[in-house]
């Protein structure tokens, strides 16, 4: 309840507006999303379409097999691009939820008998330097709003990204967008007994994150949680493009 009045005393001060259509008191309204929203699971890396976004089996193998599968809920254009955007660089916060229940539409499709306790969410994390720049790491809101609808628990601060990189938008091609990102991330050590202490061999990691091409940032964070004992990695996108 506090939450709705809180959303409601917020409109009436800043008037909100689905930033596609225009709606009255929505940033990204219902009709907006299932527009930009894309059925299905793909291979990210090769395309191949097999319903269920896992890797195909030489993908797989030249990530190094860390990241089992991405999901993805729309591709990175239009209204979509313009939410991630505005969420990302324009600091409207106020998109995470929409955009996070994109994340819950499309993990519930591919995965409609999930059960909650048998999974973990991890935000990508941004470099200290990000951070401190930003204000805040749009793939950790996202993940905080995936939580509470998923009922997954939540652990922020798993991952520290301890390479700061060009952004992949930056990078000329896959091959360098790969190694742009070697060593770039390691398990937190405050979190690493938590993360050990937990069963991870029976528990699925879902890495989120906003964007993605070439999978390369979930495959090296994938590549340091494999390296503290968990088994099985996927990764859960607002958008690929």
């Amino acid at each position: 309840m506090t939450r709705l009045i809180s959303k409601h005393a917020l409109g009436l001060i800043l008037p909100q507006k689905c930033l596609k259509c225009g709606e009255a008191d929505e940033v990204f309204c219902l009709n907006c999303q299932n527009a930009s929203y894309k059925a299905g699971g793909q291979c990210l890396i090769c395309g191949f379409r097999n319903g269920t976004g896992k890797f195909c089996p030489p993908c797989r193998k030249s990530s190094g097999g860390g990241l089992e599968s991405v999901l993805w809920a729309g591709r990175y254009d239009g209204a979509l691009k313009d939410a991630v955007w505005e969420l990302k660089y324009k600091k409207r916060k106020t998109l995470a939820e929409p955009l996070a229940r994109m994340l819950f539409q499309k993990f519930s499709e591919i995965l409609p008998n999930f059960r909650n306790e048998e999974f973990l969410a991890i935000p990508i994390p941004l470099h200290k330097n990000k951070l401190r720049q930003r204000g805040f790491n749009q793939a950790e809101l996202l993940a905080r709003e995936f939580s509470k609808l998923s009922k997954v628990q939540l652990l922020t601060n798993a991952l520290i990204k301890i390479k700061e990189t060009p952004a992949q938008v930056e990078v000329s091609n896959k091959e360098a967008r790969i190694k742009n990102l070697d060593g770039a991330f390691l398990v937190n050590p405050k979190s690493f007994n938590y993360l050990t202490a937990q069963p991870l061999n029976h528990l699925t990691i879902i890495l989120i994150d906003d964007v993605s091409t070439t999978s390369a940032t979930l495959i090296h964070a994938a590549k340091a949680l494999q390296a503290a004992g968990a088994k099985k990695i996927i990764g859960l996108i607002v958008a690929h493009g």
